[in-house]
C-alpha cells in the first residue's frame, strides 16, 4: 500500500469511513442522534446497505449504525442517498463524538428527559463543534437514573439524572471515565447541577478547558490526572471559560 493510499484511508476515517479487513471496501458509520432513527431513515439505510454494501448493518456500542462492504467508488452515492433522509456518516476523529443516551425519557425509572438533553448536547457540541479539533476524541453519555444502564460514568463526560436533597430533579456529572484495556470510572463532580442550561454551560467550559490544556493525543482523563482533578475542577465550574483561553489557563 502506497503512502498516498494510507493518507486517503486516513482522510476517509476522519469522515466516518472505516477500512474493512482485506482492503477495498469500507464500513460507513452512520450517526444516530441519541440512538434513534425514524422509520423512513431505517428503510433508507436498509436500501443503501443492499445497494452499496453487503446487505447488512452492524450496531456499535455507542448506538451508531455501520454499513460494511461499501466500495470506495460508491462512497459519494451512499452519502447522497442517506442525506436525502437526514442521515450522515461521521462520528470519528479527535473531536466530540455522537452523544449516547439511555431511554430515560420513556423508562419508568427515568428522572430526566434524556432524549431532549442528549439531542441538545448533540446539536451544540457534536454538530456545533464538528470543525473544532480537540487533543483526542471526547465521548459524552446521558443516563436517566442511578441504574447506570448506559454507563455515563465511563465517558469522558457523563450526565445522570438525580433527585435533589430537597426534592426535585437534577443532573449528576462524571468526568474522565473511559473504556478500553485500562478503563476506569469517571470521578463525580460534587455539585448536582439544577437544570439543562447549567449542564450545557458546564460542558462548554469543560471542552474549552480541554482544548486549551490537553496535550496532542492526550485523552481527557489523562489531562485530569496530569493537572489534578481537585485542582482544575473549580476552574471548570466557576464562570465561563472563553474559547480563546490560552494553554495553561487552569494551572494557577
Amino acid at each position: 500500500m502506497s503512502a498516498m493510499d494510507r493518507e486517503d484511508i486516513k482522510a476517509l476515517k476522519g469522515r466516518g469511513w472505516l477500512i474493512n479487513k482485506g482492503g477495498g471496501t469500507f464500513s460507513a458509520r452512520v450517526v444516530a442522534v441519541s440512538g434513534k432513527m425514524a422509520s423512513d431513515q431505517l428503510q433508507a439505510l436498509a436500501a443503501a446497505a443492499r445497494r452499496f454494501g453487503r446487505g447488512e448493518v452492524t450496531f456499535t456500542s455507542r448506538m451508531s449504525v455501520e454499513v460494511p462492504g461499501v466500495p470506495a467508488a460508491m462512497i459519494k452515492e451512499f452519502e447522497e442517498a442517506l442525506a436525502a433522509v437526514g442521515l450522515a456518516v461521521g462520528g470519528t476523529g479527535p473531536r466530540v463524538r455522537p452523544v449516547v443516551s439511555c431511554k430515560g425519557t420513556l423508562c419508568p425509572h427515568g428522572l430526566i428527559d434524556t432524549f431532549a438533553l442528549s439531542e441538545k448536547i448533540h446539536r451544540s457540541f457534536y454538530e456545533g463543534w464538528h470543525g473544532v479539533a480537540l487533543p483526542a476524541k471526547f465521548k459524552i453519555g446521558v443516563g436517566g437514573c442511578p441504574n447506570n444502564c448506559v454507563k455515563p460514568n465511563l465517558n469522558d463526560l457523563g450526565v445522570a439524572g438525580a433527585v435533589l436533597p430537597g426534592g426535585g430533579r437534577g443532573y449528576r456529572i462524571f468526568l474522565g471515565g473511559h473504556w478500553g484495556r485500562t478503563g476506569a470510572a469517571g470521578r463525580e463532580v460534587p455539585e448536582i447541577l439544577p437544570d439543562e442550561e447549567s449542564v450545557l454551560a458546564f460542558i462548554e467550559n469543560v471542552l474549552n478547558f480541554y482544548r486549551s490544556n490537553g496535550l496532542p493525543g492526550e485523552r481527557f482523563c489523562k489531562m485530569l490526572d496530569r493537572l489534578g482533578f481537585e485542582r482544575v475542577l473549580p476552574r471548570m465550574l466557576s464562570g465561563r471559560i472563553p474559547a480563546e483561553c490560552s494553554a495553561g489557563c487552569g494551572a494557577d
